[in-house]
This record gives structure tokens, C-alpha cells and sequence, in this order.
């Protein structure tokens, strides 16, 4: 299943090309990330780190970007969970530029469970692979 959050481009995102600065796309891409988690999983990821000592720092990115974001323009994420491991998820980010439905940039981002307190890969405890199992894409 995929989940979806769009944002409108701020003018302190883009670049004096006058484009959205490629940096901003991982910002967009975890700003999505923790919505899912709030509004599709069930908790903030605020309290995830907090309450369930449990985060998902990134260990590994793949991007292309395709067409450019500009300023005042609406942007999709897609957000589809391609793998869930023993002690890590990937997830691919889809930016679709709004209304003309252009892709502007597609992320791979692989993800660790780790103990917040210790910084330590852990596996990912059985109460999220069962919220993370219901988002499980077919597709890689």
C-alpha cells in the first residue's frame, strides 16, 4: 500500500537556478517519512524515539532526480515499503510534482532499527514489523 503527503515549495528551498536545491528532496523525503508515521502507522515519530527508544536513521540513499521543483509548486511523496528486514526497512520515495504528475525524483532509502540510548542496531521489534507488514509493497 502506498502512502502519500504532499507540500507546497517554499522560496528558501530553491537555489538561484530558481529550482528546488537537490538537498531539500531528502528533507521533503523525511518530512514524509515522519508523517507516515504519525498519520498511517499510528505514532509520532517523535514519541517512537522517546517512548518506544526506537529510531531509523538512514544508512543508505539512491537517488535520481528527473524534473525540476520550482517555487509555489505542489509536490507528492510516495512512499512505498519495497523491504523489511531483520534490522532494517527500505523505502522507496516517489516526488510527483503537482498537477501535471511528473516525476521529479525517486528515492531508495534504506533504514536501521537502532536503540536510541545506545545508537545500536537492534531487530525491529515485533509490534512495528506487524505495522510496517500492512504497507509491504509488491513491487522493487
Amino acid at each position: 500500500m502506498t502512502y502519500s503527503t504532499e507540500f507546497t515549495v517554499r522560496f528558501g528551498e530553491i537555489d538561484p537556478a530558481r529550482v528546488v536545491y537537490y538537498p531539500r528532496f531528502f528533507h521533503y523525503f523525511h518530512q514524509a517519512f515522519e508523517s507516515w508515521f504519525e498519520n498511517a502507522l499510528g505514532v509520532p515519530y517523535g514519541k517512537v524515539l522517546e517512548d518506544h527508544n526506537i529510531g531509523f536513521p538512514s544508512v543508505h540513499v539512491e537517488t535520481d532526480f528527473k524534473r525540476p521543483l520550482r517555487y509555489g509548486e505542489k509536490v507528492r511523496i510516495d512512499i512505498d515499503l519495497l523491504e523489511i528486514g531483520k534490522r532494517s526497512i527500505t523505502v522507496r520515495y516517489t516526488a510527483v510534482r503537482l498537477p501535471d504528475g511528473e516525476v521529479s525524483a525517486v528515492s531508495t532509502i534504506k533504514t536501521a532499527a537502532i536503540r536510541n540510548d545506545t545508537f545500536k542496531s537492534v531487530d525491529i521489534p515485533d509490534d512495528w514489523r506487524e505495522r510496517f507488514e500492512k504497507f509491504k509493497s509488491g513491487q522493487k
